[in-house]
């Protein structure tokens, strides 16, 4: 055989081979369930929109630490940014705060702003301070906390009850409120002795 025909088959061969390649690696998708382990934080993708054991961590430009950590989360069809979470712990740490712990049955996270909405038996917890309520929405864009629904207060000197409380992050100013101005919000003092 001349060797320009050799070379030419090899040649042939080898396009044949890099195109199999190119193929299985970039375009080829399985269309069965996909199960894929990060070991990094031990998030599993049972399928496109289930995912458990997931965990997210971001730090800001100032220097502020957000995680969010959740036992399942499924993915929003119609925006994949949104990620729609079962048994919710998060931490805040604040620049020169102390670290606020959040805890709630569901949450809906947003992974572009990472703004989150609580709900269901969520609790606060920070310092000496706790909190329990219904809703909690957590905006970074506005940098702004707002909880609702049955707030309840404790802290070693007294309990709250509200219907809202707002918090801005950057000022750490609180507002408590009623959503009817006629009622009033129930504050009661614990004394040393333990009665009220």
């Amino acid at each position: 055989m001349k060797k320009g025909v050799l070379f030419q088959l090899f040649l042939l061969m080898f396009l044949v081979i890099v195109s199999v390649f190119i193929y299985f690696k970039y375009f080829y998708e399985n269309k069965g369930n996909k199960e894929v382990i990060n070991k990094r934080n031990q998030t599993q993708i049972i399928d496109e929109n289930l995912i458990e054991n997931l965990k997210y961590f971001s730090v800001d430009d100032t220097g502020n630490i957000y995680e969010i950590v959740a036992k399942k989360g499924i993915i929003d069809r119609t925006n994949h940014d949104i990620i729609l979470m079962e048994n919710v712990e998060a931490m805040i740490e604040l620049k020169s705060t102390e670290k606020v712990f959040i805890k709630s049955n569901n949450a809906k996270y947003n992974s572009k702003s990472y703004d989150t909405i609580f709900n269901g038996e969520v609790t606060v917890q920070f310092n000496e301070h706790s909190l329990r309520s219904d809703f909690l929405d957590l905006s970074f864009e506005n940098n702004l906390v707002s909880i609702y629904d049955n707030v309840l207060y404790f802290s070693n000197i007294s309990t709250l009850k509200a219907d809202r409380a707002e918090i801005d992050i950057l000022k750490k100013k609180t507002k408590i409120f009623m959503n009817d101005s006629k009622n009033k919000i129930l504050i009661k003092s614990i004394s040393n002795n333990g009665n009220n």
